[in-house]
């Protein structure tokens, strides 16, 4: 019996001992936890938002020199990487065959005015002359089938002929007029001939004196010379290697000159005026230069249903630049000084999207206020009303896990 007492009463002890374990386990869970923050100082310092616009340095002044003979070259004076200035001499075409040309050229003037007075007089003549025959011919053989006609009705009607005589002068004088209108219709075509044959003579004589003056031409230009001060970037070709019209022979490029374009959106064009100073930054060189609009385009391009302005930038003079580099334009939109901020994570916002902050009390209780804000950069922003620098300022580490205004209620 007593043994069953004691039994018992070590089944109550351990009752009692895992109520109180599962009632500490049970407060553990749902007693709240303590938010951790971070402490931000408002700061006082200048914020300024840009504009931000992307596109390559290019040259502003480039020169592709092409062949506009096809003489070879006899001598080039440059290498690539010289320094040119505008005028001074690239190379020097080799003319030794060109006499030959003119000389041709010259045989093909005057084989060409030979045929353009040949067309004007002689053959001219001569294919009229054929026509006037035939047509003079019609016209007596017409006039006789009318005499003979109008005799033969005379006689029918006092009874002199047949009828079938009569019918048989109808018809020669029927046929007689189809002669002399198909003669007239061949005379007018052949004065068309003629002075279309006088006009393609002449326009071959103009190509025939045109060739002579670009023959005489390519001996007048034997020196190509540079059109802008640059350097000579590259060049394509050879000397005494022959040349067709139209090929490309070097290029000069002025990289002390360079400028960026950019296309800008149509509502952000009041951003970038003529004139304006902008910062450029050269991304693969983690630079930034000053750069000024030089010009924007009076006309919209319009791509997929939206409108955009070009912009060209000059940038001043910089040993480092290059052509091609992809750069950002940034110009300024608006600027706050000695203004009151602290960081964009340090700023919350309510269920009705309105601003508010975290920070401790006079008791250390976490308390919400609500901010009235300005401009932001993406990472600061501008305090207006409700913090002021030097104010601390709290961040929560959990932000989806700390209550908004609605259930902490700000302080009034």
């Amino acid at each position: 019996m007593k043994h069953k007492k004691k039994s018992n009463k070590k089944v109550i002890i351990g009752s009692l001992v895992a109520v109180s374990v599962l009632a500490m386990i049970l407060i553990g869970i749902l007693k709240p936890k303590e938010e951790k923050f971070e402490e931000e100082t408002a700061k006082t310092q200048d914020i300024t938002t840009y504009y931000s616009f992307s596109g390559n340095i290019e040259a502003k002044d480039s020169q592709i020199v092409v062949s506009t003979t096809m003489l070879p070259i006899k001598k080039l004076y440059v290498k690539e990487g010289d320094f040119v200035k505008k005028g001074d001499v690239l190379f020097v075409l080799d003319d030794s065959n060109n006499a030959a040309s003119i000389d041709q050229a010259k045989a093909g003037v005057e084989i060409a005015k030979i045929n353009y007075e040949k067309m004007g007089t002689t053959a001219k003549d001569q294919q009229l002359e054929q026509v006037t025959n035939a047509i003079e011919s019609a016209k007596l053989g017409f006039k006789e089938a009318k005499t003979n006609l109008d005799r033969m009705k005379e006689l029918f009607d006092t009874g002199g002929i047949s009828a079938q005589s009569l019918e048989q002068a109808q018809k020669a004088y029927d046929g007689a007029k189809l002669q002399l209108e198909s003669a007239q219709r061949n005379y007018a075509i052949a004065e068309k001939t003629v002075e279309q044959n006088i006009l393609t003579a002449k326009e071959q004589l103009h190509q025939a004196e045109a060739s002579l003056a670009a023959a005489r031409k390519q001996v007048e230009n034997l020196e190509v010379t540079a059109e802008i001060n640059g350097e000579v970037s590259e060049i394509y070709v050879e000397e005494d290697k022959t040349l067709a019209a139209g090929t490309k022979i070097m290029d000069i490029v002025n990289y002390d000159d360079l400028e960026v374009k950019i296309k800008v959106d149509e509502f952000d064009l009041n951003a970038i005026t003529e004139g304006k100073e902008v910062t450029v930054t050269i991304n693969p060189l983690d630079k930034d230069v000053t750069g000024i609009v030089s010009k924007v385009s009076k006309q919209a391009l319009n791509v997929n249903g939206v409108s955009f302005f070009t912009a060209s930038i000059d940038l001043e003079k910089d040993k480092d630049l290059r052509v091609g580099l992809s750069a950002e334009v940034k110009a300024m939109n608006q600027n706050s000084n000695k203004a009151t901020t602290i960081s964009m994570k340090a700023l919350q916002f309510d269920q009705s999207n309105q601003p508010f902050v975290y920070y401790r009390d006079a008791n250390n209780k976490v308390v919400t206020k609500q901010v009235s804000v300005g401009i932001n950069d993406g990472n600061i922003v501008e305090i207006l009303d409700g913090i002021k620098s030097g104010e601390v300022v709290l961040i929560p580490f959990q932000m989806n896990r700390m209550p908004t205004p609605m259930n902490m209620g700000p302080k009034r």
